[in-house]
């Protein structure tokens, strides 16, 4: 929603009367939002409940866009649909289109090709209003959900706007329509109950959906549309008369806003319940509306620079995200405080010239406004001129990673040192972690090595099983259990494999090592885990001439398995689990085989560090002392050695002192801590090796 919106005729919050005002708390709480927002993304220690300013701009937008369209059927007693959407289009689409044109330039001239192809995918989905979709999708998508912020990652507010605004004159128009057949009803008591519908239901829908998928449920349309309705709600519901009891509408608004942005924090699910505190608050603020008392918030709402933060406040939100991201490739390095500041500066000079320039005179001329079709135009052109440029740089980047991968298969084939094999002491590798001539960032970041389709989400129990390698008549039958991790030793395991003759079920789910029951997330989610465990052991206790089972997870803390801040009784539960379920396919015959967690390098991401690294041998090392840390399998598997077998992997990754991100001309990490695709390949001669010998005691 765009400043002038504020400048329109209205209704006063607190009598109803229709009124020619500029809605200055409007105004301000428009800069209490986006600079909320943008505190948050440069500073988020300091205000780690900033993002809550998204909120409060749904829910003035809501105001305002149902305000004007109710005032429209007063006047004319109809809504004009295209004209409305024409209107949209002239006060929004001209910035946003101009800051992802500014960012895909940016994307081409600063940042390394390992960015390109998610931040392609995330602007051409934003040029075409749909990035929030994409967002909870790649949240709900274990494997890319480890993606790196994107250039455009904040349009998806603007994506879920947009959405609105295409369904919201509809809704009303249903309302007034179904009003005008009853006769029993005005068209606006109809509205009051559509948008009393909108919001109860939506956040029905919000609260359902943040408990069992919060990944999804923070970008969805659907758990966001009451927010736009209680802003809705303001213009259908009796208003505020007591100037007293405006001023104090407008306090506690502003004590619950404040209360959210520095007590809300990324790690409680949201929006669900939680989300009520600053929609609340804005919907206090706006029915405050402008008092004259002294003691209300009116004349600091009123203060030139906050009001000037208001005005610019769209290109203000449009500009300063993907200045945060591009910094650090331009600076070479995490941004300082006083990078922050220039990043901060350099936003408000590129806000004022893009409201100058861009916003304004496509607003403000009238020739431009009677032309609805040329908007329409204007909309279908830059959304298909952006669309096919990302389009286009994404089947780029694509097609270079299948000639990578091509090129790494051939020296997987022929080249002993290539990887994991530059490891190993006999095969007489020198520089082992040299950089090599054109090093594939870009390919690393996409080597997944395997189908995540294969790997089961958190919130479902449902068993997925996966079969690699010689399906029919296998010498031996392997399974691997676990989580992503598993899913990336399984290029290892199947190119050792195809060499005798196996078959490798993989057993893959988000978040669930399917050895015991963990506590990582929402209730659901860890009773799906315990679900899948015992649904996946039932079915290979009952699998035919099942050789042996590997565990292989991610569960680098024990409150990964008992919970965090978990007692000492809770620890030794998970333990027990752990033991009994081992013990399950012992009694059975079946060999129990435990390899050790890949190190990682949290919080880089392998293929971003090395292309930011200007470093020619061992980029992006780190101190073996550093990623050590604690696993309870690993402990587990230790403390148990009649009932599992473990199998090392450091020696691959490691030496004595160091864990190392390029081995072999080959990286080791497509992000943080999931081994590349190839990678894994290069140790299937060493690791099988272990894993036969393993069988075989």
């Amino acid at each position: 929603m765009t400043a002038l919106d504020a400048r329109r005729r209205t209704r006063h919050a607190a009598t109803g009367i229709p009124e020619k005002v500029f809605r200055t708390d409007v105004q301000a709480l428009r800069a209490v939002a986006v600079s909320a927002v943008v505190i948050y993304h440069l500073w988020p220690q300091r205000l780690p409940g900033g993002f809550v300013g998204v909120d409060v701009f749904f829910v003035i937008s809501g105001f305002l866009i149902t305000q004007h369209l109710m005032g429209e059927v007063e006047r004319t007693g109809r809504i004009a649909v295209s004209a409305f959407w024409a209107r949209r289009i002239r006060r929004l689409l001209p910035a946003a289109f101009t800051v992802l044109a500014a960012s895909l330039l940016l994307l081409f001239l600063v940042m390394p090709r390992v960015t390109w192809q998610e931040n392609l995918q995330q602007l051409g989905a934003s040029a075409a209003y749909v990035e929030n979709w994409l967002l909870g999708f790649q949240a709900v998508d274990y494997l890319a959900s480890e993606n790196s912020a994107g250039l455009a990652q904040h349009y998806w507010s603007l994506s879920a706007e947009e959405q609105f605004y295409v369904v919201w004159p509809l809704v009303l128009i249903a309302a007034i329509v179904i009003a005008r057949k009853a006769k029993s009803v005005t068209p606006k008591a109809a509205v009051r109950g559509a948008l009393i519908a909108v919001f109860v239901v939506s956040l029905i829908i919000s609260v359902v959906l943040t408990s069992r998928s919060p990944e999804m449920a923070f970008f969805a349309t659907p758990t966001r549309a009451w927010e736009f309705a209680a802003g809705g709600l303001l213009t259908v519901l009796p208003g505020i008369r007591s100037e007293r009891l405006r001023a104090l509408s407008s306090w506690a608004g502003l004590a619950l806003i404040a209360f959210s942005v520095f007590f809300i924090t990324g790690a409680q699910p949201f929006p669900g319940v939680i989300a009520l505190v600053p929609v609340l608050g804005a919907v206090l603020i706006i029915a405050g509306g402008v008092s004259r008392l002294g003691w209300s918030p009116s004349k600091a709402a009123a203060l030139r620079p906050v009001q000037w933060i208001g005005d610019y406040s769209y290109s203000i939100y449009l500009w300063h995200w993907p200045l945060i991201i591009a910094a650090p490739w331009v600076l070479h390095g995490a941004t300082s405080w006083p990078s922050k500041l220039v990043i901060l500066a350099v936003t408000l000079a590129l806000a004022v010239l893009t409201k100058k320039f861009v916003e304004d005179p496509l607003r403000s001329r009238p020739a431009v406004q009677r032309r609805r079709r040329t908007a329409y135009i204007f909309a279908a052109t830059g959304t298909v001129a952006l669309v096919l440029v990302s389009g286009l740089g994404f089947v780029g980047v694509q097609q270079s990673n299948d000639r990578a991968a091509a090129s790494a298969l051939s020296s997987l084939q022929n080249d002993v040192c290539f990887g994991a094999g530059a490891m190993v002491a006999s095969n007489g590798c020198s520089e082992p972690f040299a950089r090599v001539t054109g090093l594939d960032t870009a390919f690393a970041a996409s080597d997944l090595g395997a189908d995540d389709s294969c790997q089961q989400t958190a919130q479902s129990s449902e068993v997925i099983l996966c079969r690699f390698g010689q399906t029919e008549d296998p010498t031996a039958t392997i399974v691997v259990v676990g989580n992503s991790h598993a899913l990336r030793l399984v290029p290892a395991l199947e190119s050792y494999g195809a060499l005798r003759g196996w078959q490798i079920v993989l057993a893959a789910k988000t978040d669930c090592t399917g050895a015991s029951p963990n506590v990582v997330g929402s209730q659901a989610t860890d009773d799906a885990c315990v679900d899948w465990s015992a649904q996946l052991r039932t079915q290979i206790l009952a699998m035919p001439q099942v050789s042996g089972v590997i565990f292989a997870s991610h569960a680098s803390a024990q409150d990964y398995l008992a919970g965090v801040g978990a007692s000492s009784a809770d620890v030794a539960a998970a333990k027990a689990s752990v033991v009994q379920n081992w013990t399950a396919y012992r009694d059975a015959g079946i060999p129990v085989i435990v390899t050790e967690d890949v190190p990682g390098m949290r919080p880089a991401s392998g293929p971003e560090c090395i292309a930011m690294s200007g470093a020619a041998v061992d980029p992006c090392a780190l101190p073996r002392s550093s990623v050590d840390v604690p696993n309870l399998l690993t402990e587990l598997a230790q403390e148990n050695p009649s009932l599992v077998d473990y199998v090392t992997l450091d020696q691959y990754l490691c030496d004595s002192t160091t864990c190392h991100s390029l081995i072999g001309g080959v990286i080791v990490y497509s992000d943080s801590h999931h081994l590349t695709g190839t990678f894994s390949r290069s140790m299937g001669p060493y690791l099988g090796a272990d894993i036969d010998a393993a069988l075989a005691r």
